[in-house]
């Protein structure tokens, strides 16, 4: 039942990530699916993180007609990092995880854009775009990590009082 959550968390993440930038261009550059990954490894296990992972980046693939797998092993590849690094460091708070989503975001990009000049395709990606989209995604994260948080405390407080 977790993993039926899970995918359908991820098919409605990828739907947004594919057709937000068309409501407003900005939300364009959030990679949502990241923020899932990432959250799933600083949160979940390993083997959690590396196959959430795998199915974010196939899943944005097909979504976004690219390289099928270029995705999958950029964000596999990150969720490994992460993992493996996680239970050396503990990362609580909406700003130092939107800090590691953005630096995640960072290197998902480099490693996009390795792979495609390793296969002799050209990028359509800049640096500016990245460190923009790396931006948006972090700010993404506090945002959602925020208001979740505030939504807890707020439902604690009401059921003390009832």
């Amino acid at each position: 039942m977790k993993a039926l959550r899970w995918f359908v968390l991820l098919l409605a993440l990828g739907v947004l990530q594919t057709f937000t930038g068309e409501v407003w261009a900005p939300f364009g550059y959030v990679d949502w699916l990241l923020i899932a990954v990432v959250y799933m490894a600083l949160h979940g296990s390993f083997r959690e993180a590396i196959i959430l992972g795998a199915v974010a980046g196939l899943m944005q693939d097909g979504l976004s007609r690219e390289i099928v797998g270029l995705h999958a092993f950029a964000k596999t590849s990150i969720a490994a990092l992460i993992a493996s690094f996680g239970s050396f460091l503990v990362v609580r708070g909406p700003l130092p995880q939107a800090a590691v989503v953005g630096i995640a975001s960072l290197l998902e990009s480099s490693i996009v854009v390795a792979l495609l000049v390793l296969l002799g395709r050209s990028s359509s990606m800049s640096g500016l775009s990245i460190t923009g989209r790396a931006i948006a995604t972090a700010v993404a994260t506090a945002t959602v990590l925020s208001a979740a948080r505030w939504l807890r405390q707020r439902r604690k407080r009401r059921s003390r009082f009832k």
